[in-house]
C-alpha cells in the first residue's frame, strides 16, 4: 500500500521553559495592568488598559499549550491584532464590538488546549 500523505514538520519545537517564561511574564504584566487601570483618568483609555491585560493573559494561557515556535509566533501575532482591534474599538466607543471582543479573545485562548486534547482522539480510524 502506498501512502500519499506527507507529514511535514511544522518547524522547531517550542521549549517548555520558554513557554512557561512567556506565560509568567504575560500574566505578570496583565495583573499589573489590571491593578493600574483604575488610575487612568480617561475611561476609554482605562478600558483599553483592561482589555490589553485581558489579551496578554489570554495569550499567555494559550502559549502553555503550544508545541511549535511557528504556532507561538502566530498566537502572539493574533494577540497583537486583538490589541489593535481593542484600541480602535475602545477609543471609538463601539460598545457592541468591545463586548464581542471581550468574549471572543478568551474563548480562542481556551480553544488551544481543547484542540490539543481533541487532536489525540480518533473517531473514524
Amino acid at each position: 500500500m502506498v501512502d500519499n500523505i506527507v507529514v511535514r514538520s511544522p518547524g522547531r519545537a517550542l521549549p517548555k521553559p520558554v513557554a512557561g517564561l512567556a506565560f509568567v511574564t504575560m500574566w505578570a504584566v496583565g495583573i499589573v495592568l489590571f491593578s493600574i487601570a483604575h488610575l487612568v483618568e480617561n475611561p476609554l483609555l482605562g478600558a483599553f488598559v483592561v482589555d490589553t491585560a485581558l489579551v496578554l493573559v489570554s495569550v499567555g494561557f494559550a502559549l502553555l499549550f503550544v508545541d511549535w515556535v511557528r504556532t507561538a509566533l502566530r498566537t502572539m501575532l493574533f494577540g497583537l491584532v486583538a490589541i489593535v482591534l481593542f484600541l480602535v474599538v475602545d477609543l471609538a466607543d463601539i460598545t457592541v464590538l468591545v463586548y464581542m471582543l471581550r468574549i471572543i479573545v478568551p474563548l480562542f485562548a481556551v480553544f488551544v488546549p481543547v484542540n490539543r486534547v481533541a487532536n489525540g482522539f480518533r473517531i473514524f480510524a
